[in-house]
């Protein structure tokens, strides 16, 4: 009832992938000991035959790192874990129960440690596009299994190596065929670390337009892409993703470092460069979505870059519109549901393109979330409460619920 009976469709939780996904799914003959597989006398992870996460190794070489005493890592990690440990992460049917008791009606879901396959991975094996592929096809297989639980309230969007645009063009395909809505990618170069505004992506962009697949440009706190936080060293480069979260410092930050800072700045520059360097002008049908970086920034941003092209033409030669015209026409940016200026938002960039997540069942996740969301467009006309509710989820992903 937080949202007067409005239909409530998240758009971007999340899923916690089962330690044995890629073990029961992939090609031990050709991968052997590169497949991702967990440990389960020792809790390590394994990707590429290397370490990826956990251990009392681990734990120790982050405290000696921080300064940090083990058994405070430890607590802290608890805390996390509750959090990552809830059943509905790998478990449709305890999400489904868990949606129930929050008022969510629909979910759009995303992957938590199959984020994480960059090409610029210290992870060597990570380095082969072929066994990216193989990594994510994995996941995305049982991701459309997980939706069967219920199929009318549980949508995936489907991870691609766009280190290889080809391979890219091959899965996103795949994945419109498999039932998945969408696509994600993080928000930062793919290949040689040319942006996104140059031509060695349009194949990709192509692809989705003509498969009506909306593109998601999820974040990731990590170092397998050239982005915010390798580029400014936000976090301790390592291989390990205990080590990068958890291992902070006032000089290389973690989790909320790297979240804070790192995925703004590089959701900013992301859609900078798919907006200002022309790709949503080449591509007019594509629908972008920018995801766990906050949105209040976003009018801002728009309302300086319409300043800007004015300010030096020779940069709006490639452009048609505004910038903040090509976000209204075919972008779409996530609140957390407590931001304290999601409703002035809505009012300067249009209440058809803002969405809400949840971020289940990461530790942002709370239980009162839809309440929340309830609070924060109470202002809104009803027509902008249902937009932003559940409608414009529905049409950034064209998911086949009615009634919103």
């Amino acid at each position: 009832m937080a949202l007067g009976g409005l239909l409530a469709v998240d758009a971007d939780g999340h899923v916690m992938e089962p330690t044995d996904l890629w073990w029961s799914r992939m090609d031990h003959e050709r991968w052997g000991d590169w497949v991702p597989h967990t440990d389960p006398a020792t809790g390590v992870g394994y990707v590429g035959g290397e370490v990826r996460s956990g251990g009392a190794a681990t734990l120790q070489r982050a405290a000696e790192l921080t300064g940090i005493p083990v058994a405070e890592i430890v607590d802290a990690l608890a805390v996390t874990q509750q959090s990552l440990g809830r059943a509905g992460g790998y478990d449709p049917r305890a999400r489904l129960e868990d949606m129930d008791r929050a008022g969510i009606d629909a979910a759009v879901l995303y992957p938590s440690t199959a984020l994480f396959y960059g090409p610029n991975d210290p992870i060597a094996a990570l380095h082969d596009p072929a066994f990216v592929l193989a990594c994510q096809q994995a996941y995305n297989d049982w991701l459309v299994e997980y939706c069967r639980a219920d199929p009318a309230r549980l949508f995936g969007v489907g991870a691609v190596p766009l280190q290889s645009v080809e391979l890219a063009v091959q899965e996103a395909r795949r994945v419109k065929d498999i039932g998945l809505v969408g696509v994600f990618i993080r928000p930062s170069p793919y290949v040689d670390e040319l942006p996104f505004s140059h031509r060695v992506y349009d194949p990709f962009w192509e692809a989705c337009q003509e498969l009506d697949l909306a593109v998601a440009l999820h974040p990731g706190v990590h170092v397998d892409t050239p982005g915010a936080c390798s580029k400014f060293g936000l976090v301790h480069h390592d291989r390990d993703i205990m080590i990068t979260n958890s291992a902070p410092t006032p000089e290389f930050g973690g989790s909320g470092f790297g979240q804070a800072i790192g995925n703004a700045v590089d959701m900013i520059v992301s859609m900078g460069r798919l907006i200002m360097g022309g790709v949503c002008e080449r591509f007019p049908r594509l629908r972008f979505v920018f995801l766990e970086s906050g949105g209040g920034w976003c009018a801002t941003q728009l309302q300086r870059m319409d300043e800007q092209v004015e300010e030096f033409p020779l940069e709006r030669r490639w452009l048609t519109m505004k910038p903040s015209d090509y976000f209204r026409r075919q972008c779409y940016v996530s609140f957390d549901p407590d931001e304290w200026n999601l409703a002035a938002s809505a009012e300067w960039i249009g209440d058809d393109r803002i969405l809400w997540a949840s971020d289940y069942p990461h530790p942002e996740y709370r239980e009162d979330v839809v309440e929340e969301l309830g609070a924060a467009i109470e202002r809104l006309p009803e027509a902008s409460r249902r937009k932003i509710a559940a409608r414009n989820a529905i049409e950034a992903y064209r998911l086949p619920i009615g009634g919103a």
